[in-house]
């Protein structure tokens, strides 16, 4: 009967089910669902924390401000001196022989420049300028750099030389620039001779080691090449005459000593070797002259004799030819005078006769010749051949003790030509000994610098702001993200997840008593507007029993409930004010009453009658009903169903009755009476409540099926939250004289 009464007493009075409340808050949301994107970034909020943190950040940038000024009036005065080179990969050839290091392009290039850029920077390098300039001598160069006027060295830090080259590549700076093969060498000092000075000795030094770096190749191949052209000779002399005893041993004769250097590897290497190609040559010669003969003879014996080539180009023949012809012509021019028994004619006709015999004579010994001729060449082949036969055999034999005697002569040609080599690039080298060609070339030598470089006033104070901005800003927004307090009433609808039901002003210098009594005080309006938003609050009219808590203490729970208390009264309401705090009640000051023995402790354990505890007050319609005597456990008063109880008997007596709670954090008391009551209202104080207890208050106050209708803001200032006049409505200044 009585879950039964609770429902319908929740449904006459408008109360919201956790299914209803879901389903309202689903609507709100989709109500208030923005049209447009929020920004990436809340301007609004970076100016708010900028605005509450504002002397902190002024005070960070005055102080870096001032480091800034500090820094240029004490900073010690450094110059600055610069002296640039140029490095090439190669130089130009003066010879034409000399070494140079190949070409290369995109990646291979830049190593090559910062190789040469890493030497510069070499320690060995600023020994060298040391040395060369005396630095390590005494400690004046320390001084001049460091401004001292006595070094002292301490354990550990090693000699004065080791000192002054940390010194020297401390202050050097080599600028490799992108694109380019010039290197700039900088130095910086605090006097300006000394930085030109050692900029230029660094540009000439490096140089100097350069020069020296390849005259030291140099010297270094040359005495190579002599060490090397020695054992070259030594190797060449020794295999020479090892050849010269093995060939004097197996008997060899070299004949082609002469024919080598004209026909190379293609000369015979010994005399029976010569002899045997000469004479196979000779053979061949032979045998073609024989062929030759041959078919010249079986021409001559087979053709008629007079017709013979040889015989009709012989002179002789030819002669006695033209004799004979003669005579047969005169022998004609004869016989057309004389007659044939004329001894003219005779004696012509015998010397005709006599001429034939010595042409065929003469025919006959002419074919006797070819034939002497080809007998001849053939006894001369059968002779060749013979020996060629016989030189054969001799050569075969040679050729077993000619292995030896190739490797031996392969060997001295060997070391021929390598001592030949050798001793040509021994003069190639001898002759580029005096050559100092250099790919490093001096651009610009450094000059004394006419002003400091360090410090830079203007740089400095910059900087120093800079760093000061970043600085307050770092400061406001690690504070601002470490503080977690609600500061801004937006909070609570969007951190939070309740609605507000308005935002209660800070008061400045006046009790909020006092400012409530002011009906047109800015605290005033704003509980006017909370009464109405509470009004509001559900479509089935205003609960009839409302609980205000908070998280924590001292955040204006009190101040609350009796300004709500005071409206609700003054609309002619009948409302019970209810000091529900039984550890620390405050509700009586506020009223001007003493403690109470008895009150709502006595109530709810069942001592005193609820209306021998409820006590007027000066106010109309407003009764209140104290804390009474302070229980040893006020949870357990509030665990069971007394409070309900309570609360039903008084729905008869009262439209509205209004409970101020104590605070959920830590205490049971404040859940167990939001379960008991049809609205909670929860009270947080502006940049006092924390985010994260006011949302573990409210989960607790949810779980235990609360009805939670909004949040109350209290203690605003919105100049010190930093949100100027954004949420400042409630200051709304009466005029009494406007009509």
């Amino acid at each position: 009967m009585e879950s039964e009464l609770m429902m319908g007493s929740d449904v006459s009075l408008g109360v919201l089910t956790p299914n209803d409340r879901r389903i309202a808050a689903m609507q709100f949301h989709e109500r208030d669902e923005p049209l447009e994107e929020e920004p990436a970034i809340d301007l609004r909020a970076v100016w708010s924390t900028v605005f509450r943190h504002r002397y902190v950040m002024i005070a960070i940038v005055v102080a870096a401000l001032l480091l800034g000024v500090a820094s240029v009036l004490l900073m010690p005065r450094k110059y600055t001196a610069e002296a640039s080179i140029q490095i090439d990969q190669q130089v130009a050839k003066v010879l034409g022989t000399e070494d140079s290091e190949p070409q290369v392009a995109g990646s291979d290039a830049d190593r090559f420049l910062q190789t040469q850029v890493d030497v510069l920077n070499s320690r060995a390098l600023a020994r060298r300028v040391s040395d060369s300039l005396g630095l390590a001598a005494n400690d004046e160069f320390l001084k001049r750099m460091t401004g001292a006027r006595q070094i002292e060295l301490k354990p550990g830090e090693g000699s004065i030389a080791d000192i002054v080259v940390d010194v020297l590549q401390k202050n050097l700076t080599i600028d490799l620039r992108r694109n380019s093969r010039v290197v700039h060498i900088i130095f910086v000092s605090r006097d300006p001779a000394l930085a030109a000075e050692i900029a230029n000795s660094y540009a000439t030094n490096f140089i100097e080691a350069n020069i020296q770096r390849k005259f030291s190749a140099s010297s270094y191949s040359r005495r190579f090449l002599q060490n090397q052209l020695a054992l070259a000779k030594t190797r060449l002399e020794g295999s020479e005459r090892e050849l010269i005893e093995y060939a004097r041993s197996a008997r060899l004769i070299d004949a082609s000593a002469g024919a080598r250097q004209a026909e190379s590897d293609n000369a015979p290497r010994s005399l029976v070797t010569s002899n045997l190609v000469q004479l196979n040559a000779d053979s061949a010669t032979a045998e073609a002259t024989r062929l030759r003969m041959r078919e010249r003879w079986e021409q001559a014996r087979n053709a008629p004799l007079m017709t013979l080539p040889e015989v009709q180009a012989n002179e002789a023949i030819q002669r006695l030819s033209q004799k004979r012809a003669e005579d047969i012509s005169s022998l004609s021019e004869l016989r057309r005078r004389l007659k044939p028994e004329h001894p003219v004619i005779v004696q012509t006709l015998a010397e005709i006769s006599a001429l034939e015999q010595q042409i065929r004579q003469l025919a006959e010994e002419t074919r006797r010749a070819i034939h002497n001729q080809y007998l001849t060449a053939e006894r001369q082949h059968k002779a060749l051949t013979q020996q060629v036969v016989s030189l054969q055999g001799a050569t075969l034999a040679e050729q077993a003790r000619s292995v030896r005697y190739n490797i031996l002569r392969r060997e001295v040609d060997t070391n021929r030509q390598l001592y030949e080599s050798l001793l040509q690039r021994y003069k190639e080298v001898s002759a580029e000994a005096g050559i100092t060609s250099n790919n490093v070339s001096s651009v610009d030598t450094a000059e004394q610098p006419r002003r400091p470089t360090s410090p830079r006033p203007l740089l400095n104070v910059a900087l120093s702001l800079l760093l000061g901005m970043v600085l307050a800003l770092f400061y406001a927004f690690g504070r601002d993200y470490l503080d977690d307090s609600i500061r801004d009433p937006q909070d609570v609808e969007e951190k939070l997840h309740v609605p507000l039901l308005g935002v209660v002003p800070e008061s400045k210098g006046v009790a909020p008593a006092e400012a409530l009594d002011d009906p047109k005080s800015e605290i005033s309006e704003a509980y006017h507007a909370i009464r109405t938003s509470i009004d509001l609050s559900s479509n089935q009219g205003p609960p009839r029993s409302i609980l205000v808590t908070g998280s924590s203490k001292s955040e204006g729970k009190s101040t609350t409930s009796f300004a709500l208390s005071r409206d609700f009264a003054g609309l002619g309401r009948r409302v019970l004010l209810v000091d529900a705090d039984l550890r620390r009640p405050s509700l009586h000051r506020a009223l001007g009453m003493p403690l109470s023995e008895t009150g709502l402790s006595s109530v709810l354990a069942r001592i005193t009658m609820r209306d021998a505890a409820i006590v007027p007050t000066g106010i109309t319609n407003l009764s209140f009903l104290p804390s009474g005597q302070l229980p040893p456990d006020p949870a357990t008063l509030f665990a069971g169903s007394a409070m309900r109880d309570l609360l039903l008997s008084l729905q008869d007596d009262y439209d509205l009755v209004i409970i101020d709670g104590p605070p959920v954090l830590a205490l049971a008391d404040a859940v167990q009476l939001t379960a008991s009551v049809q609205a909670t209202v929860f009270v947080a104080e502006a940049s006092g409540a924390r985010l994260g207890q006011a949302r573990t208050a409210l989960s607790r106050l949810q779980r235990a099926n609360g009805n939670v209708i909004g949040c109350v803001m209290t203690k605003y200032n919105a100049k010190k939250s930093g949100y100027g006049d954004a949420y400042d409505y409630h200051r709304y200044k009466y005029d009494d004289t406007s009509k």
